[in-house]
Formats: C-alpha cells, structure tokens, sequence
C-alpha cells in the first residue's frame, strides 16, 4: 500500500499539485491555529450577542433575543455609546501626533550618538511591557499616575500663573501618555529607516539638498508605506489597552446580572466594527500615492 502511494505521488502527481500540496501542509497549523483560536470564538461571539445568555454552573442556556441586544445598546443604555464616540475621538486626534513624534524619535536614534543604546531602550519599554500583570502591578502602585509633591507645585506656580498649573500638568500627563504610545510605532520606522541606501543621501549632499530636502525627498518616501501599518497598531492598541474604559464596560455587562454574556459580546462586537472603520478610514487617508494611483489604474 505505502509502495503505491509513493508511486502514485511520483508518477501521476504534478509538480504544481505536489507544490500546491507542499504549500498547504505549511499553512495548515495556521489555518487549524485560526480556526480553533478565531474564527470559532468570533462565531460563538455572533450567537451570544443575538441571545439571552445565562450561565448556571458550566451548563450556559440561550433564549433568542434578535436584535435586542444591539438595539438596548444603542438606544437605551447611551454609556457605551459616549465611550464609543470618545475611543473614536481619542484615535483620530492621537493618531496623527503618535505617528509624527514616533517619525521624529526614529530618526533621531538612528544617528550615531552617545548613549544611543540606552535611549532605545527607554523608547522600546512600551513593547516589553505593554500591558498585563507587569503592567497592573505597575499601575497598583502608581506607577502609571504622575503625583507632583508640593516642592515641585511650588516651583511650576513660581513660573506659571496658579490658574495654569492645572492645564499645564494635564498638558504634561498628555505628553507622557503619548510618548508612552509611541514605542512600538518608533520600532517600526527605526527598522525602515536602516533600509534605506546611504548612497542615496550621499547623493543628495553632493547635489547641494540641505536636510529639510532630503526628509521630504528620501526619509520620508521611503518610511511611509510603515505608516499604514503604524495606524493599524496604534487603533489597536488604544482600543485593547487596559485603561480603555469600554473594556471595563463590556467586563462589567458580562458580569452584571441583568446584562450577562449576550449583551457583553453585542457590544464587543459593535467595538470590534468601530475598530474597523476606523482603521479602514486612516488607512484609505494614509495609503501610499503610489498604491491610489495603481488602484486608478
């Protein structure tokens, strides 16, 4: 029998079946992968949210709903919509700023400097850290909070008017949180730009362009197809973060008696569309020339 598959395999199988076959046997732990860990949840997700779900012990028992479920969420109950059309706002205003401080801070670490690799290091914490229990921990004990003792009070009130102190450390909260945010982007720009042929910017000098014309000219269009990528994970990671309040929302519907299971995936799924416009809107704005003008054509 087995002399015969081999025969078989030799003689009547093509190349092109046996590379397709080949091809399939590779992708195949990532196609279980998905289905197992995505697309079966996701599913079971879709079911939840058209019903009433209620779980006693391990046994869960379903009473169709329809669109009840999406209907409350919008209609009746407007905190999760309010938290919705904040996330939106937060990403279209934070995006923007992430990608062109993360562009900045790329370029500067790629000079050659003194204490270049500690600075990375600073800058790539976000991407060791991200969240999790190291994360909670670090929050627990304050370490995501800035707390300014009263010397430090006394100092900016001496430069700034006392009325200001307040906007000034909201301003400075602000900056810390988007720096925070821009560790995997700079990541991403940092590894484009070491791509880039030096000759190219060889060239430039000796043509006389000052370093204004070569970012517009060379850095730039060469680094910016990661900009869509950036996006993509800048919308994700505002959207999942710990501190996002509509994950507590949906984590408090599941376990609120008269929400339950049902109402939590509704409103994960209307998050997860959201998610989709959005980054499909940024990415549409952000897309390379090069890719609009191959779609024209």
């Amino acid at each position: 029998m087995r002399r015969k598959i081999i025969e078989f395999w030799h003689k009547k199988v093509s190349i092109a079946s046996k590379n397709a076959i080949v091809g399939y046997m590779f992708v195949l732990p990532w196609i279980i992968g998905f289905i197992a860990l995505v697309l079966y949840p996701f599913g079971r997700i879709i079911y939840f949210s058209f019903n009433n779900v209620s779980l006693y012990q391990t046994t869960y028992t379903y009473t169709w709903v329809g669109w009840a479920n999406f209907e409350r969420i919008l209609m009746q109950d407007i905190d999760f919509v309010i938290e919705v059309q904040n996330f939106v706002v937060r990403v279209l205003l934070f995006t923007p700023v992430i990608v062109t401080l993360a562009i900045v801070l790329a370029i500067l670490l790629n000079q050659n400097f003194k204490g270049k690799g500690f600075f990375r290091m600073i800058f790539f914490l976000p991407i060791i850290i991200l969240n999790g229990e190291l994360l909670n921990t670090i929050s627990s004990y304050g370490g995501m909070d800035i707390d300014l003792n009263r010397l430090v009070i006394d100092i900016i009130t001496t430069l700034i008017p006392l009325g200001a102190v307040n906007i000034f450390i909201s301003i400075f909260e602000l900056i810390i949180e988007v720096l925070w945010y821009t560790g995997v982007p700079v990541l991403i720009f940092l590894a484009m730009l070491q791509k880039i042929d030096r000759s190219l910017y060889e060239a430039a000098q000796m043509d006389g362009a000052n370093a204004w014309s070569i970012f517009w000219k060379i850095t730039l269009p060469s680094i910016y197809p990661a900009v869509s990528v950036s996006i993509v994970f800048i919308v994700v990671f505002l959207a999942n973060f710990d501190g996002n309040p509509i994950n507590a929302l949906i984590l408090a519907s599941k376990n609120d008696g008269a929400r339950r299971d049902g109402y939590a995936s509704a409103m994960a799924i209307i998050y997860t569309i959201i998610q989709l416009i959005v980054i499909t809107f940024l990415f549409l704005l952000t897309r390379d020339r090069q890719s609009r003008e191959g779609a024209k054509a």
